[in-house]
């Protein structure tokens, strides 16, 4: 493979900029790939569209990658039918009234964030739970809706950006994975995602300032007003209103918690056998996506024994009808999972982060290459909306240069999750920060008005965490 020297930059520059002025990240991954392409056929129109199109091909045959697109695609049938049957009202109702554990304002607070985290599978689905569930106890108890939104988004999106097991784990870890088969990064992707979600600075200090919020007095000013219109008996401010209604989907009769226990808890508890099964009890390059796929299958047959023959919620046509059309909802999601593969495939070949690392010292010095990349994916993802894209783009660029310039790859890993998720926190084109607005019953610009010093606040202490450890690891 001939240098490409900086020619190498134009394929990331080309996406980033699309990002951020387009704000259409299946484009801006589309357009950053066929650069890629060019620059490696030394711009022959023909030979670098030919490229792209094979290397689209060529991103299905790594096995990892196929397994991961498979899981994604089918933890949605599951979360589907869970919805569908109920599973997911069951545990609420299980939780806030039979055990009746919410007392007051902090506790309702404490739930909204304790069910956005612990429905970690699927972030739509953690949030409209969390806020359907809450709604009417955020009523009773006088609290701003300003404030539940805040809590239930910043310590929801802390988790799914934290858990390996659900559709941002599977993500991240094909993305890894695929830099690891390319000799970029030396590990399995399992732990190597594992030991970098420790360095996720932006979770935890935005978990730091949501208990903050919750346990004492201290609010900003717009969130201030917000809680003092609500103790006064007020909901929105006064000539807004919400950014739309939920729409309830019908439920199966007959539903209970057990139709979203049974199956999801058979997914994880298969997941330990199925890496024994693979890896002889270790977590090898392979072991880890198959295990989590074989789980996810698992947990369909255990669905179907649930919900058709134990139950007989439905027919055998029926629950493949759900599972199919679950499985739809996901086909998005696919297409920008197969270009982030190609994208951090591409990086590897044009060898980005070893022609970084030669004219780095000229930058800046080794130990800010954490929360310079924590500041690049931050940018991205407030400009883009999306912590899902960024981290397609961002991840790869992170490894390569961390690698190359010495600095730790887990503490830069990191920071690309950090800033990615900073910019779903923050940005009005959101989509789980729109979701948010809706189940909470928020006007959306005042959802993202209320919670942006918070999240600025923790963005400034991660990123002198990042400044700090790097220092700490260089010398």
């Amino acid at each position: 493979m001939h240098e490409v020297g900086v020619w190498g930059l134009l394929s990331p520059a080309i996406t980033i900029c699309l990002a951020i002025f387009t704000r259409q990240v299946i484009l801006s991954l589309m357009v950053g790939c066929v650069a890629g392409f060019l620059v490696l056929s030394d711009f022959h129109i023909g030979h670098g569209l030919q490229n792209a199109v094979q290397g689209m091909v060529d991103v299905f045959k790594s096995d990892g990658v196929v397994r991961t697109l498979i899981f994604t695609v089918m933890i949605s049938g599951v979360i589907h039918l869970a919805r569908l049957t109920g599973g997911m009202q069951g545990l609420v109702n299980l939780i806030s009234d039979r055990l009746r554990i919410v007392k007051g304002p902090v506790s309702t607070q404490l739930l909204a964030g304790a069910l956005a985290a612990l429905v970690f599978i699927d972030s739509y689905l953690a949030v409209l739970t969390s806020g359907a569930s809450t709604i009417e106890l955020v009523r009773r108890h006088g609290i701003a809706r300003e404030q539940v939104a805040y809590v239930l988004k910043n310590v929801g999106i802390s988790a799914w950006s934290s858990v390996i097991f659900n559709g941002w784990g599977a993500m991240m870890l094909g993305i890894i994975a695929v830099q690891v088969e390319h000799g970029s990064i030396h590990g399995n992707p399992f732990n190597i995602l594992a030991h970098s979600i420790a360095y996720n600075l932006f979770a935890w200090a935005s978990i730091a300032m949501v208990l903050l919020s919750i346990f004492t007095s201290f609010a900003f000013p717009a969130m201030r007003r917000a809680k003092q219109r609500a103790a006064a008996g007020g909901e929105l401010r006064e000539g807004v209103a919400p950014i739309a209604a939920l729409v309830q989907q019908d439920q199966i009769t007959g539903a209970s918690v057990s139709n979203l226990l049974i199956p999801m808890l058979s997914i994880f508890l298969f997941v330990p056998i199925g890496l024994y099964i693979t890896g002889s009890g270790e977590l090898g390059n392979g072991s880890a996506s198959t295990a989590i796929l074989w789980g996810v299958i698992f947990g369909q047959c255990v669905g179907f024994v649930q919900y058709v023959m134990i139950k007989r919620l439905m027919s055998i046509e029926a629950y493949f009808n759900h599972l199919v059309a679950g499985y739809q909802a996901m086909l998005p999601l696919v297409v920008v999972l197969t270009l982030a593969f190609l994208i951090g495939d591409l990086s590897s070949q044009l060898q980005i982060g070893q022609f970084l690392a030669r004219h780095f010292n000229v930058l800046m010095p080794v130990s800010l290459v954490a929360a310079f990349v924590f500041l690049v994916a931050a940018l991205i993802s407030l400009s883009t909306g999306t912590s899902w894209g960024t981290f397609s783009i961002m991840i790869p660029i992170g490894i390569q240069l961390a690698m190359s310039s010495g600095a730790d790859p887990y503490l830069v890993i990191g920071a690309a999750i950090s800033g990615a998720i900073f910019g779903d926190t923050t940005s009005p084109i959101s989509d789980t920060g729109i979701v948010t607005a809706t189940a909470t019953g928020n006007n959306l610009m005042d959802h993202i008005r209320t919670q942006l010093p918070y999240c600025l606040t923790a963005a400034v202490i991660a990123l002198a965490g990042f400044v700090a450890f790097g220092l700490a690891k260089s010398l």
